[in-house]
């Protein structure tokens, strides 16, 4: 489950949408002089418990297939296990995030799953909302078309033709047709393919419509060449008939390494206000340990898991979808990290997905189209970095208070919190044993 994976951002035109709805919540800073936020990390380690605070949270999540993975971990009782509690229950309520941070903005929500290369196109105006955890890559750009209609990029290259030329003769199918992109979507995935097919998108006759409806417009004949960017709707296409002409993981394979750097900043994950963050680090850390649990879950067990969060999924995006299609997704689609593969994003400057690294290129890439000031940069958008170092700084601190406990209840239960990922209460837990 290892593989690469990407979704598309927001561009221009969704930018323009999403500034008209923030306009009331603008940012003093001038454009492109926005600062990292300052540690919000607390400079000590928590004082040792018996027990672990309760909390409730107004919660939100984003109607995507991975996005709303946390809700597996409500009807598992694991944010129960740590303390948490949903407002409203039992996972909070459907909060599109991709479509705007508003609901974080004012106050409707605490925390929501959300898209974090989608905060690019707000960062002249909104300077408050970060990702605290990020949970899996995604692959999303591809264009889809009637199964064997139209050749395919492997169908030519097959031929043997070099994938230049491959590429230049299916887009030429699309000369002239009508073509339906993701409202909003970010251009740059097919910028890059049709400059590298010796053309540009005025060839085609674009309409750009939300991912559902793209589905419906497909379903309904309106077009042969479509190009969602949601699970969801992939996976309905491509079980309905459809196939991929080309997609992103035939560009990367076959394009050069920084000609493709900034479509890898395709981060899915969780999102909150640095205001929220500064006051409640700990339930933060909390969150997301069971999100690390539940990775660890679902590689193992990936249908049990989608099992548990289907039904949520399918009533937020009208699909009707089975467990076994959902986990499918998460073997192609989406790629999650388990905790120690969360190393590549923070740790490694090497890694395809170093967080700082393509985000910054993003961000380079949607500066340069004009949509925001230069000047921005990765760590405005994120303390998922520090929140995952500072799991790794419990885990530590844990294994050391569990190796000097005695035996006893606190012991076992600070063992069982460790188990599950939660190393900030297996540390408080396992300290307060051996006072």
């Amino acid at each position: 489950m290892r593989k690469p994976a990407l979704r598309a951002t927001l561009g221009a035109s969704a930018a323009l949408t999403v500034l008209a709805l923030l306009a009331g919540c603008a940012s003093d800073t001038p454009a492109g002089e926005g600062a990292a936020p300052a540690s919000l990390a607390p400079a000590e380690l928590s004082e040792p418990g018996d027990s672990i605070p309760e909390v409730t949270l107004k919660a939100g999540l984003s109607p995507y297939g991975d996005e709303m993975l946390a809700a597996a971990g409500a009807v598992r009782g694991y944010f129960s296990d740590v303390g948490i509690t949903f407002d409203p229950a039992p996972v909070g309520v459907k909060a599109d995030l991709i479509a705007a941070v508003t609901p974080l903005l004012n106050g409707q929500i605490e925390v929501g799953s959300g898209y974090p290369p989608a905060l690019i196109s707000q960062m002249d105006n909104v300077d408050n909302v970060v990702a605290f955890q990020i949970q899996d890559v995604f692959y999303g750009y591809r264009i889809l078309a009637p199964e064997g209609k139209y050749r395919t990029l492997a169908d030519e290259m097959e031929s043997g033709k070099d994938y230049d030329e491959a590429l230049a003769a299916v887009l030429s199918q699309l000369d002239g047709q009508d073509v339906i992109l993701r409202d909003g979507v970010v251009p740059t995935f097919y910028q890059l393919i049709t400059s590298t097919a010796g053309t540009d998108m005025g060839a085609w006759n674009v309409t750009y419509l939300a991912n559902p409806d793209i589905v419906r417009a497909a379903q309904a004949g309106q077009a042969d060449f479509v190009s969602p960017t949601g699970a969801v709707e992939i996976v309905r296409l491509l079980g309905d008939g459809w196939e991929s002409l080309v997609a992103l993981p035939d560009v990367i394979e076959n394009s050069p390494a920084d000609e493709t750097v900034s479509l890898r900043a395709t981060f899915s994950g969780y999102l909150t206000t640095t205001e929220f963050a500064e006051d409640n680090w700990d339930t933060l850390l909390r969150y997301a340990s069971v999100i690390y649990r539940l990775v660890d879950e679902f590689e193992a067990d990936p249908e049990g898991v989608a099992a548990d969060y289907i039904d949520y999924l399918n009533s937020y995006t009208g699909s009707d979808l089975s467990a076994a299609d959902l986990a499918a997704t998460f073997d192609g689609l989406y790629s999650l990290r388990t905790f120690e593969d969360a190393a590549e994003f923070y740790e490694d400057e090497e890694a395809p997905f170093f967080f700082e690294t393509v985000m910054g290129a993003q961000i380079d890439s949607i500066a340069a189209q004009g949509v925001i000031a230069e000047g921005h940069t990765p760590d405005q958008l994120s303390i998922a970095g520090d929140i995952w170092a500072a799991l790794q700084e419990y885990r530590t601190a844990a294994d050391e208070a569990l190796a000097a406990a005695p035996d006893g209840e606190l012991k076992t239960s600070a063992q069982a919190q460790y188990d599950a990922r939660n190393y900030l209460d297996a540390y408080r837990l396992a300290a307060a044993a051996g006072e």
